[in-house]
C-alpha cells in the first residue's frame, strides 16, 4: 500500500456497510488512481497486480519483480496466476499483449 493510500484509509476508514476494496480512491493529483485493495479500470486488477503486470510488460522476471517489490518469489507467482485468471489469458506473452492493448485504449 502506498503512503498516500495508507493516509486515505487512516483518515477516512471504510464506508458504512462496505469494504475498503469497494471504492476507488483518487490519486494525489486528483485524477482517478488505483483502487484500495480493489479493482482498477476494465482489467479488474488490484493496484498490486497492476504494478506486477507493468513490470512483467517491462520484461522483468518473477525473481526480478520479487526483488524490486520486496516480495517472496512465490508471492509474485501467485499474483501472476491471479493476473492471468482476471485477464483470461494463459501465458506471459498473451498477458503482455492484452496489457499493452488495454493501455493503448486508455490513453487519448
Amino acid at each position: 500500500m502506498s503512503v498516500y493510500a495508507f493516509i486515505q484509509v487512516s483518515l477516512h476508514g471504510t464506508e458504512a456497510g462496505g469494504h475498503m476494496g469497494d471504492r476507488d480512491d483518487p490519486g494525489p493529483d486528483g485524477n482517478e488512481g488505483f483502487a484500495l485493495n480493489g479493482s482498477r479500470g476494465e482489467t479488474g486488477l488490484s493496484a498490486r497486480e497492476a504494478e506486477v503486470m507493468s513490470l512483467i510488460a517491462a520484461g522483468q522476471t518473477n525473481g526480478e519483480i520479487a526483488a524490486r517489490l520486496f516480495l517472496a518469489e512465490k508471492t509474485v507467482k501467485n499474483h501472476v496466476r491471479r493476473i492471468y485468471s482476471k485477464l483470461g489469458v494463459g501465458s506471459r506473452p498473451a498477458a503482455i499483449a492484452y496489457w499493452r492493448d488495454a493501455r493503448e485504449h486508455v490513453r487519448p
